[in-house]
Parts: structure tokens; C-alpha cells; sequence
């Protein structure tokens, strides 16, 4: 029997199981993907995100892979040019393609004595009436063993098989406007981390490696069928916008296909219950806009660690809401309407953007704590 069963093996799964096993405890992560795998993502990590990533030593490893880390973002609003540095003062901040990322955090979980099984899908849980004990694994060749545990938790993300299962209530819904466009480019020139807002649209160029970026749009759902139809097209009509930023995706290499993900919901879910908990996307998927989920994942992965560890699992429910709810509500209202102006658009976002430099301070201080 385990201490911890985690469904996900991505950055909130492998972040909670490195944590856990690390004060001791034994814990088994399974995930149906192999590592190095694409998911759809943000791969922006926020200033807090990156100072969790630094606490766990995490930084360094991630650095042998080539990704890049700044203390800026460049901000083009409308043309006009400036630096965060400007307004917050120096935020290190990465963008690592999950394939460096979500591996690195798995491997740091085995190291620390974690369990760890690839390609191993979740066919059930086990319940003992209402309280889940435990889950029915079937491994890549079809065998099927089941596990117990004293909690079991789903870091398996917004549709994964834990929150299918207990059906959690909901503390807030609501409907996202927009999702992401993005591909991966090589050859790419880049000076920092960069966000564009101009008249109905946002863009972003995320480093996430030498020479190498994220690059994307968010766009309304409206838009929907015509990425269906013609994905480049939509990208470079949205990119036009930004002629310097046209100019250096033009003179570099896409590497792959185009990524884009048709939310329509957000939602914060209830957390915790009798013998599980829910960590990242699972408990708390909003609107992509400030790209603060990986955050959410890391300060989630703290909160569910330390509330198993001081058996205080009772705390964890409300203790995610209280920490996330503030950038999660702001998260959710600055992206109803994406066909702002630029000026508009970033206006709506600088309130949410003072929150994380707040919860860059509690990180700093020690946070996040229950």
C-alpha cells in the first residue's frame, strides 16, 4: 500500500510527487503518456512558478537542456516598446517546451524515491463506500493490477479520469472566450520573453531554447472553424499584426504541426474529498490568457505536499482556493472580450499581473502555505 497514488506525471503530478517523496513518503505516479511528450500548454512560467523551480533545484537541470531563462518580458502595446523591468524590476521567468519540462520534474520525483510507471493507463478507481482507496491500473500490455493507497490524487488534468470519477462540485464556472494558437519555430531570433497587444489580438513569443520558441496567438472561439480550415493563415493574418515579429517567425523554421485547444469552460472545482484530492488543471482551468496554469500546478503541487505530509488534508480544499482564487478571477475577467484594443486589452491584464508579483513576494517568503 502507498501513501500516494498520483494519476499525471506532469508538472503538478511529478511536482506534488517529488515533494512528498522527498519528506519520506512513498508514493507511485502513473501516466499513460511516455516521456518526452507535447501537451497542450501556455509554457509560460510565471516569476512565482520560476522561483518554485529554483527552490526545488530544478533550474539547473533544465538549463543542461538548453532552456533559457530571463529577468524581463518585452511588452509591445499598440508600438510602443517596454520592458517589465520598467514597472516590477527584475522577474526571472522561463518557457521550457514541456518536453524538457514535464520529464525533467519526473525525473527529479524518481530521484527523490518516487515511483514512477510510464504507459500506464488508470482503467478504475477503488472505493470502499464512498472514500476512494485505491485504483485498477492496465499497463501497455494489457495487464490489469490494482493498487491501494491512503489518497489518491488526480493531476491528470481538466477531463482526467479522478475528476470524471467523484464529480467534485464546482466553486465558480464560466465560459472562455478564446484559446491558444501556437507553433514551435527554429532559427528564431528573440531578445527576451515577448507579449504583443494590439487591436484585437495578443501574441507571444516564448523562448524554449537556443534560437529555438514558442510562437502564438490567442484567439477568439469565433475563429474556430477557420483554424480548422487553414491553421498558417489565421497565425500570420494574427502575426501581421506585430511587423517585427512577422518578420523573424518568416525567416524562421516551423518544427512540427500547429497546436490549438478549444476550451470552452473554466472552472474551480472542489479539491479535496474522502481519500482524494485534484492538483493543476484538474482542480483549476481558466482562460489561457496570462498563462498562469504551470504556476497554479507548482503552488497547488506545495499546498497538496504539505497537507498530506501534516495530515491536514481537511485544509487543502480551501487553502488552493484562497491562494489561487485572486489570479484565477482575475484570469477570468480579463479575457471576455479579446477583440479590446491593445491598450484596452493590456489594461485588463495589469491588475492580474500585480498579483503575481504578490505572489512572487509569498513565494519568496516561504509560501505557499496552508
Amino acid at each position: 500500500m502507498y501513501e500516494a497514488i498520483i494519476v499525471g506525471a506532469r508538472c503538478g503530478g511529478s511536482a506534488t510527487a517529488m515533494l512528498l517523496a522527498r519528506q519520506g513518503h512513498s508514493v507511485l505516479v502513473v501516466d499513460r503518456a511516455e516521456f518526452p511528450s507535447d501537451t497542450f500548454s501556455t509554457h509560460f512560467v510565471t516569476a512565482p512558478g520560476t522561483a518554485l523551480l529554483d527552490r526545488w533545484g530544478a533550474i539547473p537541470k533544465l538549463k543542461e537542456r538548453g532552456v533559457p531563462f530571463f529577468d524581463h518580458i518585452v511588452l509591445n502595446i499598440n508600438g510602443n516598446v517596454m520592458k517589465t523591468t520598467d514597472v516590477f524590476g527584475a522577474l526571472q521567468v522561463c518557457s521550457p517546451r514541456r518536453t524538457d519540462l514535464d520529464p525533467v520534474l519526473r525525473d527529479m520525483a524518481v530521484e527523490a524515491g518516487a515511483e514512477v510507471r510510464m504507459q500506464t493507463t488508470v482503467a478504475d478507481l477503488v472505493r470502499d463506500g464512498d472514500r476512494v482507496t485505491g485504483v485498477k491500473l492496465r499497463d501497455a500490455a494489457g495487464n490489469v493490477t490494482e493498487e491501494s493507497a491512503s489518497i489518491v490524487v488526480g493531476a491528470d488534468g481538466r477531463t482526467g479520469i479522478v475528476a470524471r470519477t467523484v464529480e467534485p462540485k464546482t466553486r465558480d464556472e464560466h465560459e472562455i472566450h478564446g484559446s491558444g494558437l501556437y507553433a514551435y519555430f527554429d532559427d528564431f531570433e528573440y531578445e527576451s520573453e515577448a507579449a504583443s497587444f494590439f487591436d484585437g489580438a495578443f501574441l507571444f513569443a516564448f523562448p524554449t531554447g537556443a534560437r529555438s520558441a514558442c510562437i502564438g496567438t490567442e484567439v477568439d472561439n469565433s475563429l474556430n472553424d477557420a483554424i480548422r480550415a487553414d491553421p498558417e493563415k489565421v497565425f500570420l493574418d494574427r502575426i501581421g499584426a506585430d511587423d517585427d515579429l512577422l518578420q523573424r517567425v518568416k525567416a524562421a523554421t516551423r518544427d512540427g504541426r500547429w497546436h490549438t485547444g478549444e476550451l470552452t469552460t473554466g472552472f474551480f472545482r472542489h479539491a479535496a474529498g474522502p481519500g482524494w484530492a485534484l492538483v493543476g488543471d484538474a482542480a483549476c482551468t481558466k482562460d489561457p490568457l496570462l498563462g498562469h496554469g504551470i504556476t497554479d500546478s507548482f503552488v497547488g503541487a506545495e499546498l497538496l505536499a504539505a497537507a498530506i505530509h501534516d495530515d491536514r488534508l481537511d485544509e487543502y480544499d480551501d487553502a488552493l482556493w484562497r491562494t489561487l482564487r485572486p489570479i484565477y478571477e482575475a484570469s477570468r475577467d480579463a479575457a471576455i472580450d479579446l477583440g479590446k484594443s491593445g491598450d484596452d486589452l493590456f489594461a485588463a491584464v495589469m491588475p492580474a499581473q500585480m498579483l503575481v508579483r504578490e505572489e512572487l513576494d509569498m513565494v519568496t517568503a516561504g509560501g505557499p502555505t496552508l
